[in-house]
Protein backbone atom coordinates (compact mmCIF):
# COMPACT_ATOMS: atom_id res chain seq x y z
CA UNK A 1 0.00 0.00 0.00
CA UNK A 2 1.25 3.49 -0.82
CA UNK A 3 1.19 6.74 1.10
CA UNK A 4 -0.80 9.93 1.31
CA UNK A 5 1.29 13.09 1.18
CA UNK A 6 0.53 16.58 2.45
CA UNK A 7 2.14 18.94 -0.06
CA UNK A 8 1.33 22.57 0.63
CA UNK A 9 2.98 25.84 1.66
CA UNK A 10 -0.12 26.72 3.69
CA UNK A 11 1.04 25.73 7.19
CA UNK A 12 -2.42 26.08 8.73
CA UNK A 13 -3.92 23.78 6.11
CA UNK A 14 -1.04 21.33 6.54
CA UNK A 15 -1.66 21.21 10.29
CA UNK A 16 -5.35 20.35 9.84
CA UNK A 17 -4.60 17.71 7.19
CA UNK A 18 -1.85 16.01 9.18
CA UNK A 19 -3.97 16.02 12.34
CA UNK A 20 -6.93 14.44 10.53
CA UNK A 21 -4.73 11.77 8.92
CA UNK A 22 -3.17 10.99 12.30
CA UNK A 23 -6.60 10.60 13.89
CA UNK A 24 -7.51 8.18 11.08
CA UNK A 25 -4.24 6.20 11.54
CA UNK A 26 -3.29 6.74 7.90
CA UNK A 27 0.33 6.51 6.77
CA UNK A 28 1.34 9.92 5.47
CA UNK A 29 4.34 12.12 4.75
CA UNK A 30 4.76 15.87 4.42
CA UNK A 31 6.68 17.35 1.52
CA UNK A 32 7.27 20.86 0.17
CA UNK A 33 5.43 22.05 -2.95
CA UNK A 34 8.84 22.37 -4.63
CA UNK A 35 9.69 18.72 -3.94
CA UNK A 36 8.87 15.97 -6.46
CA UNK A 37 6.08 13.61 -5.41
CA UNK A 38 7.54 10.16 -4.57
CA UNK A 39 6.39 7.31 -6.79
CA UNK A 40 4.87 5.40 -3.86
CA UNK A 41 2.49 8.29 -3.00
CA UNK A 42 -1.01 7.28 -4.08
CA UNK A 43 -2.51 10.72 -3.48
CA UNK A 44 -1.34 14.06 -2.19
CA UNK A 45 -3.31 16.98 -0.79
CA UNK A 46 -2.63 20.66 -1.30
CA UNK A 47 -4.38 23.97 -1.84
CA UNK A 48 -6.51 24.34 -5.01
CA UNK A 49 -3.92 26.54 -6.73
CA UNK A 50 -1.08 24.14 -5.87
CA UNK A 51 -2.98 21.18 -7.28
CA UNK A 52 -3.93 23.02 -10.49
CA UNK A 53 -0.39 24.30 -11.10
CA UNK A 54 1.10 20.84 -10.56
CA UNK A 55 -0.86 19.17 -13.36
CA UNK A 56 -0.56 15.94 -11.32
CA UNK A 57 -3.65 13.71 -11.35
CA UNK A 58 -2.72 12.44 -7.89
CA UNK A 59 -3.35 15.89 -6.37
CA UNK A 60 -6.49 16.55 -4.33
CA UNK A 61 -7.58 20.11 -3.55
CA UNK A 62 -8.29 21.12 0.03
CA UNK A 63 -9.13 24.18 2.10
CA UNK A 64 -9.67 24.83 5.79
CA UNK A 65 -13.41 24.39 5.19
CA UNK A 66 -13.14 21.15 3.16
CA UNK A 67 -10.06 19.36 4.52
CA UNK A 68 -12.06 16.44 6.00
CA UNK A 69 -13.74 15.86 2.65
CA UNK A 70 -10.34 15.95 0.91
CA UNK A 71 -8.83 13.49 3.39
CA UNK A 72 -11.76 11.14 2.75
CA UNK A 73 -11.10 11.30 -1.00
CA UNK A 74 -7.42 10.54 -0.46
CA UNK A 75 -8.15 7.60 1.86
CA UNK A 76 -10.59 6.19 -0.68
CA UNK A 77 -7.92 6.29 -3.39
CA UNK A 78 -5.48 4.63 -1.03
CA UNK A 79 -7.72 1.81 0.17
CA UNK A 80 -10.19 1.14 -2.61
CA UNK A 81 -9.33 1.86 -6.21
CA UNK A 82 -12.22 2.38 -8.63
CA UNK A 83 -15.98 2.71 -8.31
CA UNK A 84 -17.76 1.22 -5.29
CA UNK A 85 -20.99 -0.50 -6.23
CA UNK A 86 -22.66 -0.34 -2.81
CA UNK A 87 -21.69 2.11 -0.07
CA UNK A 88 -23.30 1.39 3.31
CA UNK A 89 -23.27 3.43 6.50
CA UNK A 90 -24.13 1.89 9.84
CA UNK A 91 -25.35 4.26 12.57
CA UNK A 92 -25.46 3.40 16.27
CA UNK A 93 -27.87 6.03 17.65
CA UNK A 94 -27.28 7.79 20.94
CA UNK A 95 -26.42 11.25 22.31
CA UNK A 96 -23.07 10.85 20.49
CA UNK A 97 -23.91 8.61 17.50
CA UNK A 98 -21.32 6.22 16.16
CA UNK A 99 -21.05 5.76 12.39
CA UNK A 100 -19.10 3.31 10.25
CA UNK A 101 -18.95 2.98 6.47
CA UNK A 102 -18.35 -0.04 4.27
CA UNK A 103 -17.79 -0.21 0.50
CA UNK A 104 -18.61 -3.50 -1.24
CA UNK A 105 -18.08 -5.29 2.06
CA UNK A 106 -14.74 -3.58 2.77
CA UNK A 107 -14.40 -1.52 5.96
CA UNK A 108 -13.55 2.08 5.04
CA UNK A 109 -13.84 4.11 8.25
CA UNK A 110 -15.67 4.98 11.45
CA UNK A 111 -16.30 8.02 13.65
CA UNK A 112 -18.18 9.14 16.74
CA UNK A 113 -20.02 12.43 16.39
CA UNK A 114 -21.91 15.02 18.40
CA UNK A 115 -25.62 14.98 17.64
CA UNK A 116 -28.09 14.03 14.93
CA UNK A 117 -27.58 16.83 12.38
CA UNK A 118 -23.78 16.64 12.60
CA UNK A 119 -23.93 12.87 12.03
CA UNK A 120 -26.13 13.11 8.94
CA UNK A 121 -24.05 15.98 7.54
CA UNK A 122 -20.91 13.89 8.02
CA UNK A 123 -22.48 10.90 6.27
CA UNK A 124 -23.36 13.08 3.28
CA UNK A 125 -19.89 14.63 3.24
CA UNK A 126 -18.18 11.23 3.28
CA UNK A 127 -20.49 9.76 0.64
CA UNK A 128 -19.75 12.69 -1.66
CA UNK A 129 -16.02 11.94 -1.37
CA UNK A 130 -16.42 8.28 -2.40
CA UNK A 131 -17.49 7.39 -5.93
CA UNK A 132 -20.32 4.88 -5.67
CA UNK A 133 -23.39 3.51 -7.45
CA UNK A 134 -25.77 3.12 -4.52
CA UNK A 135 -25.96 4.34 -0.94
CA UNK A 136 -27.79 2.82 2.04
CA UNK A 137 -27.98 4.17 5.59
CA UNK A 138 -28.63 1.47 8.21
CA UNK A 139 -29.75 2.79 11.60
CA UNK A 140 -29.90 0.70 14.76
CA UNK A 141 -33.08 0.81 16.82
CA UNK A 142 -31.46 0.79 20.27
CA UNK A 143 -32.18 4.43 21.17
CA UNK A 144 -35.61 4.79 19.63
CA UNK A 145 -36.12 8.56 19.79
CA UNK A 146 -32.65 9.42 18.47
CA UNK A 147 -32.85 6.61 15.89
CA UNK A 148 -36.14 8.02 14.57
CA UNK A 149 -34.72 11.55 14.46
CA UNK A 150 -31.73 10.30 12.43
CA UNK A 151 -34.02 8.34 10.11
CA UNK A 152 -36.28 11.37 9.54
CA UNK A 153 -33.31 13.65 8.88
CA UNK A 154 -31.83 11.15 6.41
CA UNK A 155 -35.16 10.77 4.61
CA UNK A 156 -35.52 14.57 4.41
CA UNK A 157 -32.13 14.60 2.64
CA UNK A 158 -33.35 12.02 0.12
CA UNK A 159 -31.30 9.10 1.50
CA UNK A 160 -32.36 5.44 1.47
CA UNK A 161 -32.68 4.27 5.08
CA UNK A 162 -33.04 0.86 6.66
CA UNK A 163 -33.79 0.19 10.33
CA UNK A 164 -31.74 -2.64 11.86
CA UNK A 165 -32.47 -4.74 14.95
CA UNK A 166 -29.64 -3.44 17.12
CA UNK A 167 -29.93 -6.29 19.63
CA UNK A 168 -28.15 -8.44 17.05
CA UNK A 169 -25.07 -6.21 17.37
CA UNK A 170 -24.64 -6.43 21.13
CA UNK A 171 -22.66 -9.68 21.45
CA UNK A 172 -19.02 -8.90 22.18
CA UNK A 173 -19.46 -5.13 21.92
CA UNK A 174 -18.74 -3.01 25.05
CA UNK A 175 -21.60 -0.80 26.16
CA UNK A 176 -20.02 2.46 24.92
CA UNK A 177 -18.31 1.08 21.79
CA UNK A 178 -20.66 2.95 19.48
CA UNK A 179 -18.38 2.80 16.42
CA UNK A 180 -17.96 -0.97 16.74
CA UNK A 181 -21.73 -1.39 17.03
CA UNK A 182 -22.17 0.90 14.00
CA UNK A 183 -19.88 -1.36 11.97
CA UNK A 184 -21.94 -4.41 12.87
CA UNK A 185 -25.11 -2.52 12.00
CA UNK A 186 -23.63 -1.70 8.58
CA UNK A 187 -23.24 -5.42 7.88
CA UNK A 188 -26.80 -6.37 8.90
CA UNK A 189 -29.69 -5.92 6.44
CA UNK A 190 -32.70 -4.17 7.91
CA UNK A 191 -36.06 -3.15 6.51
CA UNK A 192 -36.48 -0.08 4.32
CA UNK A 193 -38.22 2.90 5.94
CA UNK A 194 -40.69 4.65 3.64
CA UNK A 195 -42.61 6.83 6.09
CA UNK A 196 -41.62 9.52 8.56
CA UNK A 197 -41.08 8.06 12.02
CA UNK A 198 -42.84 9.26 15.16
CA UNK A 199 -40.51 11.02 17.61
CA UNK A 200 -41.97 10.40 21.05
CA UNK A 201 -39.42 10.08 23.87
CA UNK A 202 -40.02 7.39 26.47
CA UNK A 203 -39.97 8.04 30.21
CA UNK A 204 -36.67 6.18 30.37
CA UNK A 205 -35.10 8.44 27.74
CA UNK A 206 -36.31 11.54 29.55
CA UNK A 207 -34.85 10.27 32.83
CA UNK A 208 -31.55 9.54 31.09
CA UNK A 209 -31.38 13.11 29.76
CA UNK A 210 -32.11 14.39 33.26
CA UNK A 211 -29.27 12.22 34.55
CA UNK A 212 -26.98 13.67 31.86
CA UNK A 213 -28.03 17.19 32.90
CA UNK A 214 -26.83 16.49 36.45
CA UNK A 215 -23.52 15.26 35.08
CA UNK A 216 -23.07 18.17 32.66
CA UNK A 217 -23.89 20.73 35.35
CA UNK A 218 -21.59 18.93 37.81
CA UNK A 219 -24.46 18.18 40.15
CA UNK A 220 -25.73 21.74 40.24
CA UNK A 221 -29.16 20.94 38.81
CA UNK A 222 -31.47 18.41 37.20
CA UNK A 223 -33.53 19.85 34.37
CA UNK A 224 -37.32 19.32 34.57
CA UNK A 225 -39.03 16.75 32.36
CA UNK A 226 -40.43 19.33 29.91
CA UNK A 227 -36.92 20.58 29.10
CA UNK A 228 -35.61 17.02 28.96
CA UNK A 229 -38.32 16.21 26.42
CA UNK A 230 -37.31 19.25 24.34
CA UNK A 231 -33.75 17.91 24.31
CA UNK A 232 -34.96 14.44 23.34
CA UNK A 233 -36.84 15.66 20.27
CA UNK A 234 -34.07 18.02 19.20
CA UNK A 235 -35.60 21.40 20.02
CA UNK A 236 -32.84 22.17 22.54
CA UNK A 237 -29.33 20.98 23.24
CA UNK A 238 -28.74 19.74 26.76
CA UNK A 239 -26.52 22.77 27.36
CA UNK A 240 -29.28 25.17 26.26
CA UNK A 241 -31.76 23.33 28.49
CA UNK A 242 -29.50 23.68 31.55
CA UNK A 243 -28.91 27.35 30.78
CA UNK A 244 -32.66 27.91 30.40
CA UNK A 245 -33.21 26.30 33.78
CA UNK A 246 -30.44 27.89 35.89
CA UNK A 247 -28.89 30.60 33.75
CA UNK A 248 -25.29 30.77 32.56
CA UNK A 249 -23.18 27.85 33.78
CA UNK A 250 -20.12 28.17 31.53
CA UNK A 251 -17.85 28.02 34.54
CA UNK A 252 -19.21 24.56 35.34
CA UNK A 253 -18.78 22.97 31.90
CA UNK A 254 -15.90 20.58 31.35
CA UNK A 255 -14.51 21.55 27.97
Amino acid sequence: MGYIAVRTADYRLAYHLLSELKIRNIRCIQILPTDPVPSDVTAWIGSPSEVILSGDSRGISASIETFQHSVEQAIHRLTHQGLIRKLIFGVDPGPRPGIAWVGDGLFLGKAQLEGVDISVNRIIQISQAIEHNSLIIRVGNGSKTIANRIINTCMARGLVVEKVDESRTSVGVPRHAHCSAALRIAHLPGYVITEKQTVRPTNGEIRDIQRRSRKESRGRTTIPSNLAKAVAVGRLTIYDAIKSHIGDYSDFRDY
